[in-house]
């Protein structure tokens, strides 16, 4: 799995504003995807795309499957609590800040999906082991534990389309790459986990 271009790709989709950028996004993980089960073919129209996304994730309304990782992490399950503050706080670890400043919670998905791919930037350059730390923590104490029960939400809110169906998927198998790989790293590094 080409995992960087699936990030890319996968932010991109859960970033997008409009069904064009959907499609595009969706298209560009139809050709980094390993399995080839996400194809062009298989993409929805761009407003029929749009429709479901904005039913799942954005509104209005009560949304099926909201992308912000404090309505999994939080115990009353709703939008800039705690899970957001973490998140800022490791964003601002990490040198990055919302491109969206106000207007999107800190931990929406894509924005995470921005803070993965700056840590693999980091740790590519050479990780300190605070910095080993940190994304231990976000990827197995935060991502690891949200990210599945926001994919279950999506696979219960019936009827989905395949495309959004296949892009959680590509998301959870990512996840269930990299967890598995740093797990078995940290493992032999007798990894510490980052203070909350």
């Amino acid at each position: 799995m080409d995992r960087d271009r699936i990030l890319v790709a996968l932010r991109g989709f859960f970033a997008a504003r409009d069904g064009g950028a959907m499609v595009a996004a969706y298209a560009a993980l139809a050709q980094a995807d390993p399995t080839g089960e996400a194809t062009r073919a298989d993409a929805p129209a761009a407003d029929d795309l749009e429709c479901d996304f904005n039913r799942l994730f954005v509104g209005p309304g009560k949304v099926a499957a909201p992308p912000y990782a404090s309505v999994y992490l939080d115990s009353d399950h709703r939008l800039m609590g705690d899970a957001t503050r973490r998140a800022a706080a490791i964003y601002d670890a990490i040198g990055l800040s919302s491109p969206l400043p106000g207007s999107l919670p800190d931990d929406h998905l894509a924005l995470e999906l921005d803070a993965v791919l700056a840590f693999r930037a980091l740790l590519v350059r050479g990780a300190s082991a605070e910095l080993a730390a940190l994304w231990r923590y976000f990827l197995h104490d935060h991502l690891a534990v949200w990210v599945p029960r926001f994919a279950a939400a999506v696979r219960r809110a019936e009827p989905v389309s395949p495309a959004i169906v296949r892009v959680v998927a590509l998301l959870s198998a990512w996840l269930d790459e990299e967890t598995g790989e740093t797990a078995s790293v940290a493992g032999q590094q007798g990894g510490a986990a980052c203070p909350r």
